[in-house]
């Protein structure tokens, strides 16, 4: 194993965090049985968390027994869109700050990734400034639509020039796609998660966003939803739309492939299917932890099925992560 691990997608929720979800009339929050924290948002499930949630502790020791470095930490959906912009604001505020303390704590062993309110993005640029300049976040952490407005409307326009000119590292996660189809059976997350991700990177891709702004250092998770599978049909009708390449001047994949993508996932087939597609040179490591069931374990040995050379590995499990977090390129 690499002498480094370097876990780019994990989530960590303060206590102040889980109390603000469960305040807001926007959300639904019940308890499962077996204690999980789980909230319905825009008619679906956005949102389970283990009960008790791994604080620092129980991290580490987690983290010591299977080898892995440090954790990157974020908050995903529903993030701080759930409130009002200014109310979003305070509490992506809070929670940073309760990131930063963290990691100034334990400076080799967490790193994080910041919240901002971006159903406003006067607010959302000035919680990444006060985030990235004051508290030292490495880039921020982002959902695939914005309360049903996906990234690629004019409104974000300003937000990508910012993040553009700054050169920022932007970790791209799903959230509830506006789709009443995906309300039942928790489908909202077991499926939806990973198409709302498909569309929202084809909408960032056809609209010109990679292509106007290409100093943004893009991360996906969860080895880029389903987008492996589709590649060749993004191209194809490219070509055959002129509505869908007035504004990309390349193919999509062409942007796509640039992109880079987490491995969070423990299914072999979709770990060879995206390194084949994207490849082994697009992916770092990520776990979704705490998440899913079985701990991060499993994602680190269903790396094994790539057959990576040590140097491909090292880069994968670190190399890639750690030049994202210090403002490189990969």
């Amino acid at each position: 194993m690499s002498d480094r691990v370097v876990d780019l997608h994990t989530h960590f929720y303060t206590d102040g965090y889980l109390k603000a979800v469960e305040a807001a009339p926007s959300t639904d929050v019940y308890r499962r049985e077996d204690g999980r924290f789980v909230c319905r948002w825009h008619g679906g499930v956005a949102l389970t968390v283990p009960q008790p949630h791994p604080g620092v502790a129980q991290r580490l020791e987690m983290m010591d027994e299977l080898g892995i470095t440090m954790q990157v930490l974020s908050v995903p959906s529903p993030n701080a869109y759930f409130l009002p912009a200014a109310e979003g604001r305070t509490l992506a505020d809070t929670v940073n700050e309760e990131f930063a303390e963290i990691c100034r704590e334990n400076p080799d062993r967490f790193s994080w990734l910041a919240m901002v309110p971006m159903q406003d993005v006067g607010e959302a640029i000035a919680a990444a400034d006060h985030a990235i300049d004051q508290l030292g976040a490495k880039g921020l952490h982002l959902l695939t639509n914005v309360n049903g407005t996906y990234l690629d409307e004019p409104i974000f326009e300003p937000f990508w020039e910012y993040a553009n000119s700054r050169e920022l590292l932007v970790y791209l996660h799903p959230t509830v796609p506006e789709c009443q189809a995906y309300e039942p059976h928790a489908l909202a997350i077991a499926m939806g998660f990973f198409a709302d991700t498909n569309l929202s990177v084809a909408r960032l891709a056809y609209s010109g966003v990679f292509a106007r702004y290409p100093a943004i250092r893009w991360v996906i998770s969860h080895l880029g939803g389903t987008l492996p599978f589709m590649l060749p049909r993004l191209d194809s009708y490219w070509r055959q739309f002129p509505a869908a390449n007035e504004r990309c001047p390349e193919p999509p994949t062409s942007y796509i492939k640039s992109l880079v993508f987490d491995t969070a996932s423990s299914h072999r087939p979709a770990l060879i299917c995206a390194c084949e597609t994207f490849g082994q040179e697009r992916l770092v490591f990520g776990t979704d932890h705490p998440h899913v069931p079985g701990g991060s374990g499993p994602y680190l040995e269903a790396l094994e099925v790539l057959a990576l050379t040590g140097e491909q590995r090292s880069a994968l499990l670190h190399g890639r992560a750690d030049r994202l977090l210090a403002g490189e390129r990969v």
